[in-house]
This record gives structure tokens, sequence and C-alpha cells, in this order.
């Protein structure tokens, strides 16, 4: 997924990743692991944002590699949907013109309503796992961050994640992501209207859960354009109906 968005800004990805828990990824990528969250393919070539359309960076410290973000208190608490993607994109959008090119992604961890963690991906594939690593750049480990609020139910179904999902994006600015743990892994629709940019075998699946080992389309580029044709033709275009599309969220 990418930041939030002109047309020709879709690229960033936030993900927000919440157990009861997910990850929520900007393109924004967003990983939200609700609590049933419970030799690639994907080559491990470097991809330049700016080589696809524009690119970015947030607010970090981006001379170091490998950044990671905790979150404070009440303020990474949200009680609505929309606020939460709100939110978030505009983290990205405010500093947008400070993103590194090599920085594809923002990844936010989030237990249920609580957001536990951010992070910025630069490794060609990003790892999101059960282990208890934290983050450290090539691997986000959701067992790794505290949260002082955490429930017994999160805490038990965090201990199945196992493997979880391999993320990317290529060279034509597309997200993908495999499922390598054996528990299932849904990914969820964050767009505001009908339209949405997950690709074409996600939506054929049975609520969307992905199959072990397949890589698929979490972020459809040619699929985003076409909206953003589209939307741009009507007479009063929706901007956030094509902000929400530049989220990509896995269960």
């Amino acid at each position: 997924a990418s930041r939030a968005v002109t047309p020709c800004q879709r690229r960033f990805c936030d993900i927000p990743v919440v157990v009861d828990c997910a990850v929520l990824v900007w393109n924004l990528f967003l990983v939200w692991f609700y609590f049933g969250y419970g030799p690639s393919t994907i080559h491990s070539d470097m991809v330049s944002r700016r080589r696809i359309l524009s690119r970015s960076r947030d607010d970090l410290n981006l001379d170091s590699g490998n950044t990671f973000t905790p979150p404070e208190d009440e303020e990474d608490v949200w009680y609505q949907r929309d606020k939460l993607y709100k939110d978030h994109i505009q983290e990205v959008l405010d500093k947008w013109t400070q993103i590194d090119d090599e920085i594809w992604a923002k990844v936010i961890v989030l237990e249920r309503n609580r957001r536990v963690a951010k992070a910025y991906a630069r490794a060609p594939v990003l790892t999101i796992n059960g282990s208890d690593d934290g983050f450290d750049g090539f691997r986000i480990g959701l067992c790794g961050f505290d949260n002082p609020m955490r429930d017994p139910k999160t805490e038990d179904l965090k201990k199945h994640i196992g493997h979880g999902v391999k993320v990317k994006m290529d060279d034509q600015g597309n997200i993908l992501v495999k499922r390598v743990s054996k528990c299932n892994v849904y990914v969820k629709n964050t767009s505001a209207g009908e339209d949405t940019s997950i690709g074409g075998d996600v939506l054929k699946l049975p609520n969307c859960s992905l199959e072990p080992e397949k890589p698929v389309k979490l972020f459809d580029m040619k699929k985003f354009q076409a909206n953003v044709s589209r939307e741009m033709r009507r007479a009063y275009p929706d901007r956030k109906t094509l902000e929400s599309q530049c989220l990509s969220a896995l269960a």
C-alpha cells in the first residue's frame, strides 16, 4: 500500500497490525491481527518508490536503517475505524516530504483498538510473524511489543501467529503478500466506497482468507490507477475515497 494519496502518490504502505490483533500497513500498511489471525517466489531486489511514482518518509530519524517508534499511552487508542484510518493517513501526509525513497511501507501494529508499535520498512521483503523480536529492519515480531492493557485472550491468540506473512513491493508498485503461517490470515477491505485496490485473486477467496504459500496482490496498482481515473471524471472527486484504498489491512 502507499502514502495517502494524490493520484500519483499511491505507493507507500501503512499496514495495520492488530491482534484481536491487526496490522495496518500504509502504502500505508496496516497489519491488523484481529483475534482470528491468527523459498519465496518473491526475490530480494531493492525497489525504489520513486521509479514507480513519487516517494516518501515519516516522522523518524531516517538516518538509522531500522526505525521503531513506540506509541504513547491514550493517544494510541481508537474507538472508530474511520478515525483510525484517517489519523494514520494524515500522519503520513504530514511527513510526506521527509520520507526516504527506500521506505516503501509504514506498518502499524494494533492489539484490539490500541496501537502498540509503528515501524518503517526498507527491506525488500518484510516478514511479519509471531516472534518476540520486535522490529529488526527485516522482521516484525508481534510478540515483541509491550502493551500494559493486553487481555488474556489476545495474549493467547498471539501464540498461534507462527510464521505469519511475507510482504513486499514489486517494481510496478504492487504490494504482494504471502501467507507462511499455519493459521488463517485475512485481508480486510479498508475502502470507503465500492471501489477497492485489493487484488482480484484475493477478492475471489472465501472471506478473503489467504491460501498458504501463494503470493497474491494485497494492493493492485493497475486497479488503483483505474479507480483514480474514474474518480477524477466525477463532477466532485472524493479524495478520501482514494486515500482509503492506500491502506492495506491483514488480520
